[in-house]
């Protein structure tokens, strides 16, 4: 097989998301395993970066919420903070489990 961009190189796999065969040069994302062209795996990287930043969002949204209960419930003690705290952190776990963004690493550009 004959890379989609270079008919001069060898392909050595193809793109998980829109099946180009890819010579070694453009093999330039590998997404939790898997090997992405230059435009598919920047478009996963940008997704990814707004799952992290959506969960964070969600954090401290949950941290603040939190928080406002506890001074609702107990006033303004001291131990509302940690608590508020635990809770945003448990939250942020259960969350990373259940909404985990792909592991995308860029590999060093070869030339063709």
């Amino acid at each position: 097989m004959e890379c989609a961009a270079h008919p001069d190189h060898e392909a050595t796999g193809t793109c998980a998301s829109c099946k180009r065969t890819l010579c070694s040069a453009c093999t330039t994302y590998d997404v939790d395993g898997k090997t992405y062209c230059e435009a598919c795996g920047r478009n996963v990287e940008q997704n990814s970066h707004s799952i992290g930043s959506a969960l964070l969002a969600s954090v401290a949204v949950g941290y603040l919420a939190t928080l406002a209960l506890g001074v609702a419930l107990f006033g303004p003690k001291p131990f509302v903070g940690g608590l508020a705290a635990i809770a945003g952190i448990a939250l942020g776990r259960l969350l990373q489990v259940v909404v985990r963004p792909p592991s995308v690493t860029r590999r060093q550009p070869l030339a063709p």
